[in-house]
């Protein structure tokens, strides 16, 4: 069975040589809103989709200041792009569309994350990843200026999959909202294992449940791994069919 890993960035600055930081926005993003029966709201850490050119819409100022809308509002700016989305997207109040724009201070190493867990690659690392046959590798450009003698960073698109191991799955609260399709959920398990038959076919994406925590396969971190001091980090996750459901970790 293939192992999977928790990405993370490397918090201890002793720990790691990488010394950088971004400021930087997203150009387009979807306002935020309230549905009108449940009160389910966006913003969700961690869908982004760089990729997305809004541009050639003609209303496309309308998405470039950050905001909240009535309900119908919402509805109208979110339909119109659909067409637009990468497949699979998970499209919600709030969510980061377009490059990002900004400045980067210091010298990335070929594959890094910043804070709001976007994970960007030097052009050297997308060639290193792609090379090894990773599965899910989609650079993106950005609109970010680096320093002078420091390569361009390029910006890792990720599918939205996966989900809980059968023996952590969190309980459904009711039925899903009829108006903005919102399922409410019980208390997230602190301690979680993912389920392999929600695993997509990528090598890295982005955890369903919580789109701020990135999932990378045992061959993507050997391949990180390789790479040298990149301050990142991974942690091991368990995975287990649901006919171990309740086997000892």
């Amino acid at each position: 069975m293939m192992r999977h890993y928790l990405l993370r960035s490397v918090h201890d600055r002793a720990a790691t040589a990488v010394r950088w930081d971004i400021s930087a926005k997203r150009r387009w993003g979807l306002p935020g809103t309230e549905c009108p029966a449940c009160e389910a709201g966006g913003g969700t850490l961690g869908l982004t989709y760089p990729s997305v050119d809004l541009a050639p819409l003609p209303e496309e100022r309308e998405y470039r200041r950050a905001r909240s809308v009535p309900w119908d509002e919402y509805v109208r700016l979110r339909d119109r792009i659909l067409p637009l989305m990468p497949p699979l997207a998970v499209v919600e109040p709030g969510i980061d569309l377009g490059p990002l724009e900004g400045s980067v201070r210091g010298h990335p190493s070929l594959i890094a994350m910043d804070e709001t867990r976007n994970l960007f690659v030097q052009p050297e690392g997308a060639e290193r990843l792609l090379a090894a046959g990773l599965r899910g590798i989609k650079p993106e450009p950005t609109a970010l200026k680096v320093q002078r003698g420091a390569p361009p960073l390029l910006e890792l698109e990720l599918v939205v999959s996966g989900g809980y191991s059968a023996d952590c799955q969190p309980e459904r609260v009711g039925a899903p909202c009829p108006v903005c399709g919102t399922q409410r959920w019980g208390l997230l398990p602190y301690y979680w294992g993912l389920d392999p038959e929600s695993v997509p076919d990528a090598d890295v994406f982005r955890f369903w449940h919580h789109p701020g925590r990135i999932i990378v396969s045992e061959h993507f971190a050997e391949v990180l791994h390789g790479m040298g001091n990149t301050g990142l980090q991974v942690t091991e996750l368990p995975v287990r069919r649901p006919s171990e459901a309740g086997a000892p970790p």
